[in-house]
């Protein structure tokens, strides 16, 4: 079946399958399109929430009060002692492309018996994975300034870990509260800590409300999808139409 129109000096008279991959492939380039600005959005949203409520004074730190979305990127300020012997390096986390971890250290909240994870920054991979770095920090009462930062809701797992080892500090592969209670061997408050670049006794600090694609990146990958599929139909246009002879 091959359908005929005529525009103008023009014929045009595509085949049946070369028509229905051309549409196929339209829909698809489309829909990645929309699909692109959809993520682009969505990532313009969390950073517009990042930087609104980073302007926000910082609160006090309540243990055991009611945690909900309103808090995520709050500044807040907490007291108490880190627990340097008894710290986590989840894995799996670059810095200008390099490999390394981020350390997450207890910190047990001045007059109450509540914990909470407080993310210090990166460290870069030692020579070889079973030499971890060294930790340093204070054993002292600190005054920490930091950003909440609520666990994920959706947690994946590539394979099963092998049994961390004994000593500390242990290297973990994802923020589980549940795990790492049993890890830690105490009760940890439902969020973490993101250590302000200026607060003492921590590490590299690059926090961002969005990683790896950018919402820029997200449009120009928009914008090249939709002229993909601009150039898909004027080929197929181009290649199925035939000037009319005016010879008779």
């Amino acid at each position: 079946m091959v359908l005929a129109m005529r525009f103008g000096a023009f014929d045009f008279k595509p085949a049946r399958w070369p028509t229905i991959i051309t549409l196929l492939l339209l829909a698809l380039m489309t829909w990645l399109g929309f699909w692109q600005l959809e993520r682009a959005n969505w990532k313009q949203a969390l950073v517009d929430t990042h930087e609104g409520r980073t302007r926000l004074s910082p609160i006090a730190l309540r243990p055991g009060a009611e945690i909900d979305d309103e808090v995520q990127y709050r500044r807040v300020f907490a007291r108490g002692y880190y627990d340097m012997e008894h710290q986590l390096l989840l894995d799996n986390k670059t810095y200008q492309g390099h490999a390394g971890y981020q350390v997450l250290t207890p910190l047990h909240l001045a007059e109450s018996d509540a914990v909470v994870l407080v993310n210090r920054g990166w460290v870069p991979l030692g020579k070889s994975r079973a030499e971890l770095p060294e930790l340093p920090g204070t054993d002292g009462e600190v005054l920490v300034d930091a950003m909440v930062q609520l666990p994920p809701t959706k947690l994946f797992r590539l394979a099963e870990v092998d049994e961390v080892n004994a000593a500390w500090p242990k290297v973990v592969q994802q923020v589980e509260m549940g795990e790492l209670e049993q890890l830690l061997g105490v009760p940890l408050e439902p969020l973490t800590l993101l250590l302000d670049k200026d607060d003492a006794f921590g590490f590299i600090r690059d926090w961002k409300a969005v990683y790896g694609v950018t919402v820029d990146k997200h449009r120009a990958y928009a914008v090249q999808w939709f002229t993909l599929a601009a150039v898909l139909l004027l080929i197929y246009i181009s290649v199925n139409s035939k000037r009319i002879s005016n010879e008779k």
